[in-house]
Formats: C-alpha cells, structure tokens, sequence
C-alpha cells in the first residue's frame, strides 16, 4: 500500500493527531508516564508507517532504501528541523515534568528521529540523479 496523495497524506495525519489525542489524554490521566510513554511510542510507529508508505509524485512503488524517509530534500530537512525543536523543547522542559528522565528520553528519541531524517535528506541530495543537460 502506498499513499501518494496529498488528500489521503493529510488524512492520514489527521488520523495520528486524532488517535493519539483520544489515547493519549486518558492514559495520561491515568499515569502520566503511561500517557507520556505511549505518546512516544505512537509518534515514532506513525513515523516509520509514513516513511515506508508515503510515495511523491513520480516516486515508484518499490521499496525505499532504508535510509529514504521522504521523497524531497526539503520535507526531510523540514521535518528534521520540527523534530529537533520537538527533542529540545522536551528535554529543556523536563526539568518542570513529573518525570524528568522519561522527559529527556523523550526528546532524545525525537533527536534521534530529527537525526534521520536530515540523514535522510543528506543522502537524498547525494543520490539526486546529475541534470540532464538540455539542448536548446
């Protein structure tokens, strides 16, 4: 299954925003490690199912190489870019948390998350197939 798109992409975060907010509020008013837990857990299996599933236009339907997260430099870059503010926000914040070391652990694995999709774009940039050279 691919999602290629712009209409079902958006639909499909829409779906993530929609269903960890229903999940994570009560469990985080259960147990705010729980909630915060979860939250992290989700935030990175809905990454990974965008990565894998997500197609730009054009883009084939096979398989990317496991270091592709996106089909542009620029949404890698984007993303790479909110991920990390995500990491640092959470880690400065943890010092106010409940529970500073899920905090920080949080932001490291947005961090690490922001890593790869730079990473991503990194590699993207390098493996752009050369101009063709137009004639006129």
């Amino acid at each position: 299954m691919r999602i290629k798109t712009p209409a079902a992409k958006i639909g499909y975060l829409l779906i993530v925003i929609a269903g960890m907010t229903l999940t994570v509020i009560p469990l985080a008013a259960i147990s705010f490690e729980l909630g915060f837990a979860w939250a992290v857990v989700a935030l990175v299996a809905a990454v990974v199912v965008a990565a894998r599933t997500f197609r730009g236009a054009g883009e084939s339907d096979a398989p990317r190489p496991w270091w592709k997260l996106t089909s542009t430099r620029g949404s890698g870059i984007l993303l790479g870019v909110m991920f990390f503010i995500q990491g640092i926000t959470a880690a400065i914040g943890a010092s106010v948390s409940p529970d500073p070391p899920l905090a920080v652990t949080g932001g490291v694995v947005a961090l690490i998350v922001a890593a790869m999709y730079l990473n991503s774009a990194i590699r993207a940039q390098r493996h752009a197939a050369p101009p063709v050279p137009q004639e006129l």
